[in-house]
């Protein structure tokens, strides 16, 4: 691990594309938010990337995936941006995709962990120190998965999986409460589903899916509307971007209602889905963050009181962040961050406790998650119009 004092994740076979034009008018560069606290070294290639507090100190840790060497390293937070050193876990082959949830209801976050090549999921139980087990159970969601997301489904109490299928599936995997689950079932979906993402987007307190589709045929969002009891009604598709292979949830025009955005990186672009409130999304202009956007954080970076976005751009080596304007659109051009060569998984979180958001990112060719901490700079915005209407 070094300190500074100064400052789906499946790759499909797709066109190359230009780049969509912003679609707000420009303004002067402004001054970045983080600065790089500290770099961890990690195993070969390390990709999808998450937070949460696994040991329950109160400290927020990081695990990331090793795609080059078929591992998993966590890191313990200390509370103060800095991190212990990694203790790898060995995965199964070209493991692409981490959820987090208590599977055996223990009170301890556990992990589930998603292999591209064996085509399986194993769960790594918590130990109670912020350790892992492996079960040694592998689970098998259907043929090819390439993403994977925890929810209560059903309204047991006990978390579920739902799996993205390349072959125009979701499988749903019903947890037991002890660690293991039920056999998939399978919700046929109308594209080929790439990034999930869970939320109440209805506010009928039941949680649904949100699947990215991308590939040929239908591209965009397709929601599976959940009624608490295991069973989903299918949504239309709706457009969200030329290939999307990552979704998330934003609250773009802080309603209180959640949104949507996906990233594009065939086509470098992010698009919004803002949320009717009547089961029915409508879809903004395309706006650009930067060159083959990955993966994206919603989180109020500026402390403005507005959600912003946090994008990895894995061509231009730069975490960008696209200030909100908390109408649904965002400010062009992003504030850009340089990190180490290729990023990839991206996250948020206040890992200094300060009350601040800061950004964590896993930087494939160099082996490295770089830390990025807020600085205690708020940015002047220009008065900017409102975009046109596409």
């Amino acid at each position: 691990m070094k300190q500074f004092s100064t400052g789906l994740v499946l790759f499909l076979s797709l066109l190359s594309l230009l780049g969509c034009p912003p679609a707000s008018q420009s303004q002067k560069k402004m001054a970045p938010l983080f600065r790089i606290s500290t770099v961890l070294d990690t195993g070969k290639e390390p990709s999808f990337l998450i937070s949460d507090d696994f040991d329950i100190d109160g400290n927020l840790d990081l695990a990331v995936l090793n795609s080059g060497e078929h591992t998993l390293s966590v890191y313990k937070g200390k509370g103060d941006g800095s991190f212990m050193d990694q203790v790898q876990y060995k995965t199964g082959a070209d493991p692409i995709c981490l959820a987090v949830a208590d599977f055996n209801t223990d009170g301890f976050k556990d992990l589930a962990e998603l292999n591209y090549q064996d085509q399986n999921i194993q769960i790594f139980l918590n130990t109670g120190r912020g350790g892992f087990k492996n079960t040694g159970k592998l689970i098998k969601p259907g043929k090819i998965p390439i993403n994977l997301i925890a929810g209560d489904f059903n309204g047991d109490g006990f978390p579920d999986l739902a799996v993205s299928l390349r072959f125009h599936k979701v499988a749903i995997l019903f947890g037991k409460g002890t660690g293991g689950f039920k056999e998939p079932v399978m919700i046929p979906v109308k594209g080929q589903p790439t990034g999930l993402v869970v939320g109440d987007y209805n506010h009928d307190k039941h949680i649904d899916v949100a699947v990215a589709l991308a590939g040929s045929g239908n591209v965009g969002v397709e929601i599976l509307w959940g009624d608490g009891k295991g069973k989903f009604e299918k949504s239309k598709v709706f457009k969200g971007g030329g290939q999307p292979l990552t979704v998330a949830n934003v609250d773009a025009n802080n309603d209180g209602f959640m949104d949507l955005v996906t990233s594009s990186n065939s086509l470098h672009a992010m698009t919004v889905l803002m949320n009717n409130k009547d089961k029915t999304f409508k879809t903004l202009q395309d706006f650009s963050a930067g060159e083959f956007p990955k993966f994206v954080a919603a989180e109020d970076f500026s402390g403005d009181g507005i959600v912003d976005l946090a994008v990895s751009n894995s061509t231009h080596d730069t975490v960008a962040v696209t200030l909100g304007r908390g109408d649904g659109t965002f400010i062009y051009p992003p504030i850009k961050h340089f990190v180490d060569e290729y990023p990839q998984g991206l996250v948020a979180g206040d890992f200094d406790k300060d009350g601040k958001m800061d950004v964590a990112v896993s930087n494939r060719d160099k082996n490295l998650v770089t830390i990025l901490l807020k600085k205690n700079t708020v940015p002047s915005r220009l008065l900017i119009p409102k975009p046109a209407s596409p």
